[in-house]
């Protein structure tokens, strides 16, 4: 199949406008595949992520069909996160997976030619299926979480019989799939655990070098979390480091920023804690997120207790790609502390080490030239490994060896 001829059906919960998680990753790859002359239609939710406070245009149902340049996207309604906690994400998924099945039954994408499913949800790959028995289509599956690893990990479903029939679901979900892609070899190695047996190719997130912006040390000195504030993230780990940054530091800037159902709680206990100079804030809007994540010094990137091999931070790369370092906190031998090391970017520290996390930021923030050393090996290193183009390539290669060989396969049957 040709580029100019080939059609692509985008099952992607989480897509455009939202601007952490997997959408931006989504969107990016949809545009790029739409840009070498797919046609690329997409099955999302209504933006809700990580709240829907910033989306109100999509709240009523408005935008259910719109366009993001040539992509066309129908919404799917959606409960917003929060207080609903695993039972509202079971039935926003639910609700994705029907109407998937919906067009499957009505045949509106029979004469689709590949099928991209991100994860999460497992439940897209079901919708993919029965899509797939409507179109004949190949399915790719791309894995930006492990969902059971994160639900026990984090304490969300700690039933083990509910665990079970969750990496039951996972493992007929994932053998649906024609390919598998995955962030990281220990998502791979999870996934071969859980029972996937189909080719699973790990293909890193991919990102772009901003333009340079030097660490000026003359400029206040300000540390910074910006992302999602959940679960997943621990954000507690941090209090203890704030406490003290206030305490000894009070001259440095604590900017917190980033939406989610942590925040409120997070941001009432930092202030009983009388950390006086932190200030929480909204996500910066897309156009000037670069921007936000150079006007720091230094980045933390928490990371719950044994997720790392069910999810990795994207906001690692945006800190690499922004010339920052970071500290993060995550196990020995996990994707983090490995990436911190090959790249020479971040630090990871060890969870439950609060004096070493004390240490490691302080230091790092009171030297303006090893943050500048650091900050550059991130940009040469997302350069080096990370490159946009190069990732891209991979996909399509990926999409034109399936519908290359279901076109074979179907004329076999003729």
């Amino acid at each position: 199949m040709s580029a100019s001829s080939g059609s692509v059906l985008y099952l992607s919960p989480y897509f455009w406008p939202e601007e952490i998680g997997s959408a931006p990753y989504c969107r990016e790859l949809a545009e790029h595949l739409s840009d070498q002359g797919y046609a690329v239609s997409a099955l999302a939710f209504r933006p809700h992520y990580p709240s829907s406070a910033p989306f109100g245009d999509w709240a009523g149902g408005a935008r259910d069909r719109e366009a993001l340049g040539q992509i066309a996207i129908e919404r799917v309604p959606v409960n917003p996160r929060g207080s609903g906690g695993f039972k509202t994400r079971i039935g926003n998924d639910l609700r994705f997976l029907r109407r998937a099945v919906w067009h499957a039954l009505c045949g509106t994408h029979r004469k689709t030619g590949a099928i991209i499913a991100y994860i999460p949800s497992v439940l897209a790959l079901y919708g993919a299926k029965a899509l797939k028995l409507r179109s004949g289509a190949p399915v790719i599956a791309v894995v930006h979480d492990i969902e059971s690893g994160l639900a026990g990990s984090l304490g969300i479903a700690s039933n083990p019989v509910v665990l079970k029939v969750m990496r039951l679901v996972e493992r007929i979900g994932l053998n649906f799939a024609d390919e598998v892609v995955v962030l990281t070899e220990g998502m791979k190695r999870e996934l071969e655990e859980i029972g996937c047996r189909k080719p699973i190719t790990v293909l890193p997130i991919w990102s772009q070098a901003a333009e340079e912006a030097p660490v000026d040390p003359a400029a206040p000195v300000r540390v910074m979390y910006s992302g999602n504030f959940g679960k997943k993230q621990n954000l507690d780990q941090l209090l203890p480091l704030l406490s003290h940054v206030s305490d000894t530091m009070p001259e440095v800037e604590i900017l917190m920023r980033g939406g989610g159902s942590e925040r409120s709680r997070i941001e009432a206990e930092a202030a009983r804690r009388g950390i006086a100079n932190a200030r929480f804030l909204e996500l910066a809007p897309a156009g000037e997120f670069m921007a936000s994540l150079q006007s720091a010094n230094v980045h933390l990137v928490p990371q719950a207790l044994n997720v790392a091999n069910y999810a990795l931070p994207s906001k690692l790369f945006s800190i690499m790609s922004a010339g920052r370092p970071y500290v993060c906190i995550a196990e020995p031998g996990s994707p983090l502390d490995a990436l911190a090391r090959e790249s020479g970017a971040g630090i990871c520290v060890f969870p439950d080490d609060e004096a070493r996390l004390c240490q490691e930021v302080a230091g790092l923030l009171s030297d303006p030239a090893r943050q500048q050393r650091m900050g550059d090996a991130g940009r040469a290193f997302v350069q080096q490994h990370m490159n946009r183009g190069t990732i891209f390539s991979k996909y399509e290669a990926i999409l034109r060896r399936l519908t290359g060989a279901s076109r074979g396969a179907a004329h076999c049957g003729d």
